[in-house]
C-alpha cells in the first residue's frame, strides 16, 4: 500500500510565474534528496474548477514513516521556507492507495 501526498498552493498575485515553475521543479527534486519518496510530479491545473489552486503536487510515499520523514526533513523544511514568500495559500491531503 502506498501513502500518497497531495498539495495544492494558491500563489501570491504578484509571484512571477517564473518563480513558480522553478518552485515546482524544486519541490519535485526532493525525491533525489529525501528516502522513501518513489514518485514526484508536479502540474498546473488547467480548469475554472480549482478555487484559485494554480499548482498542485503529487508526491507517492513508501509507508506512513516515510511521509513522517519527508515532513521533517531538512531539505522539505527549506523548501517550505523558500515557498513562504510566495504562496497566498496551500492545502495538504494523504491517503493510503
Amino acid at each position: 500500500m502506498a501513502i500518497i501526498h497531495i498539495v495544492l498552493v494558491k500563489f501570491k498575485p504578484t509571484t512571477p510565474e517564473t518563480v513558480k515553475r522553478e518552485l515546482c521543479d524544486k519541490v519535485c527534486a526532493l525525491k533525489e534528496v529525501i528516502p522513501g519518496i518513489t514518485k514526484a510530479t508536479a502540474g498546473k491545473n488547467f480548469t475554472e474548477r480549482g478555487k484559485g489552486f494554480e499548482w498542485g503536487w503529487v508526491f507517492e510515499h513508501v509507508s506512513k514513516k516515510d511521509l513522517e520523514v519527508y515532513a521533517t526533513h531538512p531539505a522539505h523544511l527549506k523548501f517550505i521556507s523558500d515557498l513562504a514568500a510566495h504562496k497566498e495559500d496551500i492545502l495538504a491531503f494523504d491517503y493510503e492507495a
